[in-house]
């Protein structure tokens, strides 16, 4: 097993595609950070026996209908609680419709970040709600989100440099930012006035 510096892994339970290709772009940008592959993986097809040991896990989920979890993500959420991640950081990321549906906008996000702080694994990655018009969330903590928020429906246009903002974070958060080259591949961070990226 592979047990150098770094080790990340992200994981996704899609419906119609979306997370899968939003995880894509996380794998890619956390692989430029730290200057080696990162797998973009479906959690329908996963060994979750391969989690434990890595630095950093992330795990992408859409909402599914109203407030619910997707299928896959909720047939094997017993599981995923049920490992030992002591040690490994764990960063979230949601994809949704804040103005379809406004009161439930990430709350997948919500419901796996409080079954997951079972495994012992350290959250990294929280995401400030300014800049988003939902109404309430699940994934809500004061004024932060508990992962990154992506919304392919009204701000497909953010996505880009929101996931390239986020993983800087997570790195970093992570304790991996040692590993990584002074820029990621073809973005540049921190683009200003971008909506709902940090400020520190």
């Amino acid at each position: 097993m592979d047990t150098a510096a770094g080790r990340a892994v992200v994981v996704y339970a899609t419906l119609f595609g979306t997370t899968a290709r939003v995880a894509e772009l996380v794998a890619a940008e956390l692989g430029a950070l730290l200057g080696r592959a990162v797998t973009a993986i479906d959690l329908a097809a996963l060994d979750l026996s391969g989690l434990p040991g890595h630095d950093l896990v992330v795990l992408g989920t859409s909402t599914w209908n109203f407030g619910e979890l997707p299928p896959d993500l909720e047939n094997r959420l017993p599981e995923l609680e049920a490992l030992d991640l002591r040690g490994t950081a764990l960063a979230l990321f949601g994809v949704g419709d804040q103005l379809g549906y406004p009161d439930t906008f990430l709350d997948a996000v919500g419901i796996a970040a409080e079954r997951l702080e079972r495994t012992g694994a350290r959250l990294v990655g929280r995401w400030p709600a300014a800049g988003y018009a939902f109404a309430a969330s699940l994934a809500l903590r004061g004024d932060e989100l508990l992962g990154l928020a992506i919304d392919e429906d009204n701000e497909p246009e953010l996505t880009a440099a929101r996931v390239v903002a986020w993983a800087d974070l997570v790195v970093a958060e992570a304790g991996l930012a040692g590993a990584a080259p002074a820029e990621p591949l073809g973005m540049t961070r921190g683009a200003p006035g971008l909506p709902g990226a940090p400020s520190r």
